[in-house]
This record gives structure tokens, sequence and C-alpha cells, in this order.
């Protein structure tokens, strides 16, 4: 019996763990990224792009308007990457960052966020089909890539033909290709984020409008994931070295915007578009300002919202993973994202409360816990509108109901429940009317 009951919460187990982290796809996203390809076929003149993937990328990225008047380019799918990697903008005003290595897209993600638009995918010979091939990667979020391949794709027995809007993990989606296609050369990434063309293969200063010019010498964090240390200050001069990201170095002098810099026992130039003067990182360091939630107190399956800000740190764009803990234990964990809002629902009476951890673009983390959120359970055990919890309604809860809807007093867990009359997750001076209605026996509700 006791192995029966074991097996039984184990399944119960199992189930909620799958229902609790069940994917909820984008369905407008793989819509559009169908109505997209059929717009790439309209401007091509075609009716299937079918065996030819570089005409279905290509023409994706006019559709798209990331290039205004089509690409010059059309090579094999696997020398992609080789092209673009020396460009650095699109005829739509894109800049082009370029990553290299089977894992490119891991990398990708690591670098730039779980929110990314806008990916040519590039392979090599190999696989089962024993082909290169290129796609067009619309997004990748939360760890799930949305795409349309030219072939078609089928994946676990289902098959999604030419152009169809399709949805696979990122894990899924790189053994598939990876199956078929072989490693990775690399990936295009075209952004209009000037912040993100921090990665880019080549420098190209003087492709950025308002270039900033009135650098000084002094020490500069390395902002790009390898920055070129290049024998003199100019992009066709000799590279002598790569400085990784997030390493500090002192420039003795400024040329335009180059700085001379030491590293490795070389003396040479760095691109400083490339780089932050570090007191414009440390003298305002990233901070969570708040964590908070818009209710304290809720019911059985009523959700519970947070949103975290942060200021301070490396450039404007932040990244945010939060966690839930229930009665101090850790109950999920979230995913770096761009949004700063999170919407979760507890299942069972407790405690919950959430953490937030927040990313800026130099890598640098910052963390804050927010407060104790009461999940009272059956409302059965509470007297709606007993206010001070003394077990009776009376005028006095309702005065501390219209205090409470005016912002002149603040109550939390049970006594703000039994104030919410209304169960909305406020308290408004409605709840004070009702409250004094119940409290003089005019409603018994």
């Amino acid at each position: 019996m006791k192995k029966l009951t074991a097996f039984f919460i184990m399944v119960i187990m199992l189930l909620s763990v799958c229902s609790f982290n069940a994917f909820a796809y984008d369905k407008e996203l793989l819509s559009s990224i169908t109505a997209n390809y059929d717009s790439a076929l309209s401007i091509a003149g075609r009716s299937s792009f079918y065996g030819n993937c570089n005409l279905a990328t290509a023409y994706q990225l006019r559709a798209m308007g990331i290039y205004k008047d089509g690409l010059d380019y059309s090579g094999s799918g696997n020398l992609w990457y080789d092209h673009f990697k020396n460009e650095s903008k699109t005829s739509g005003g894109y800049n082009v960052v370029t990553i290299s290595g089977a894992n490119c897209l891991y990398d990708l993600v690591s670098q730039y966020g779980n929110e990314i638009y806008n990916v040519a995918y590039c392979l090599g010979t190999g696989g089962t089909s024993g082909s290169v091939h290129v796609l067009y990667i619309r997004a990748i979020i939360d760890g799930y890539v949305y795409f349309a391949d030219s072939f078609g794709i089928t994946y676990d027995r289902n098959y999604y033909p030419e152009g169809t809007g399709t949805v696979l993990s990122l894990s899924q989606f790189m053994s598939s290709y990876k199956k078929m296609n072989g490693n990775a050369h690399g990936c295009v990434y075209f952004t209009t984020d000037k912040s993100q063309h921090l990665a880019g293969s080549v420098e190209n200063p003087e492709d950025w409008e308002n270039t900033e010019t009135n650098y000084i010498p002094g020490k500069y964090i390395v902002t790009a994931s390898m920055l070129r240390i290049r024998e003199k200050p100019n992009t066709s001069s000799e590279s002598l070295d790569l400085i990784p990201n997030g390493e500090t170095v002192t420039v003795t002098e400024i040329s335009d915007n180059w700085g001379k810099v030491e590293w490795g026992g070389k003396t040479g130039w760095i691109c400083l578009t490339y780089a932050l003067r570090l007191s414009e990182v440390t003298s305002n360091p990233l901070s969570v300002t708040s964590l908070t939630a818009d209710r304290p107190a809720v019911f059985t399956n009523n959700a519970i919202t947070w949103t975290a800000l942060a200021q301070g740190g490396t450039g404007s764009k932040y990244f945010y993973s939060f966690y839930v803990y229930k009665d101090n234990e850790k109950i999920y964990a979230g995913t770096f994202s761009t949004a700063n809002t999170f919407s979760f629902t507890p299942d069972s009476k407790g405690t919950y409360k959430a953490s937030v951890t927040v990313m800026d673009a130099g890598n640098n983390t910052a963390e804050q816990i927010g407060e104790e959120i009461i999940c009272v359970g059956d409302e059965i055990n509470f007297v709606r509108g007993d206010t001070d919890g003394d077990g009776v309604v009376t005028a006095k809860d309702a005065r501390i109901a219209l205090r409470v809807s005016a912002m002149m007093e603040h109550i939390t867990g049970r006594n703000f429940v039994c104030a919410d009359f209304d169960k909305n997750g406020k308290v408004t001076s409605s709840d004070a009317r009702k409250i004094l209605r119940k409290a003089s026996r005019l409603d018994d509700n």
C-alpha cells in the first residue's frame, strides 16, 4: 500500500511539473512568419523556394525590411557567415553581428538575452542530407526558436511544410539541423540596437552615426565579445591580439575613436566604440530599486504579478530572471528575458515571495527579494469584512477599509483578504461601503 501511495505521489508531482513548465508559444508570431514567407514569395514572383534556401532567406530579409532592395549575395548556405562577417550594416539600417561555431545560437542567447529577432543560421555540409543550408530565424524567445524552412521540416513525426511558421526548443532545433546538415558555421544577427553591435567580427567605427569623439585616457572595460588590439589606430591595420569581454585596460593615448593600450606584452590600439570608461561603469553601479507585487494576499488560483525596476550599470538594457519561493523553499526558477514583470499563480495555501536577478549589458548582476505574499487558501476560514480580525464585522472594520483605500493605512495578509470584500485584489471605498452595510445588517453577503 505504501509503495502504491508513493507511486501516485510521484505521478502527481511529475504531472504538476509538466503542467507548470508547459510552453505557451506565440501563435501570432507563428502566423506572422508564415505571412512573411508568403510576402517573400510574392516579391520574388515565385510560387515556391523549395530547394533554394539562399533565395528563401534573402527574400524573407527583404520582406522584413532588413534589406530595402534585396541582397547582392546568394552564395552557398555555409558561406553566408563568411560573407556577412565583413559587413557592418544593411540597406534597411540594421547592424550586423556575426558569431561563429557550432554553438553560435547558444552564444548569441548568452550574449544578448532571451528575446532575439532576425537571425540567419548557416550550416555546413554533413548530416543525413549531406548538403549546406541557410535559413531565416524570426525569433529566439525564452529558449524557443521561431522559424520557417524552405524545405519544410519533420520533427517528432510531425511535418511542417515549406514556409510554415514553426517553433521548436533551442535544443530540439540545434539537434535536428545538426542531424540533417552537420555543424553550423555560424549565425548572422541583424539588429537596430547600436549596443548590440558589440560582437561584430570587424571594428567599423566609421559606420556609426554621431560617433563619440570625446574619449579621454583612463581605465576602460571591454564590452565586445572579443576586441582586437591593432598595430595602428585603424581597421585595416594588423591585428596583434584579442582582448576578451569584461577585461580592463588602461588607455594612455587617444586618436579619434581609438585608444592606445598595452595587453599581453603587446602595445597597440583598440576601438573605444567597444569599451566603456571604467568610471562610467563603477560610478553608478547596477541595482534593483524595487520588486513589488500587485497585491499583498491572494486566494488559491489567483495570480500574483511582480514588477522589478533596475537602474545604473553598463548600458541601458536590462535582463530579468525571477524566482518564486513557497514557505522559503524555491519552487520556480526563471531564465533571463527583457520582461520586468512576472506572474505566478499559487495552487495551495502558504506564504509566497519572489526574488529577481537583473543583468546589464556588461554582464553585471544585482538581486532583490520581495515582500512575503500570503495565499489564504479557502475563503471559508475567514469572515469577509472582518478587517481587524476580531471575528465580528463592525463599523470599525469599515473605517479601516476606508483608510486603506485612501492609502492612510496599510494592512496585509489575512486582514487584507477580509477587507477586500469584492475579491478583486484591491481595497476600495466600495469595499468599505459593503462592510458597513454588513455591519448594519443591511447586507448579509
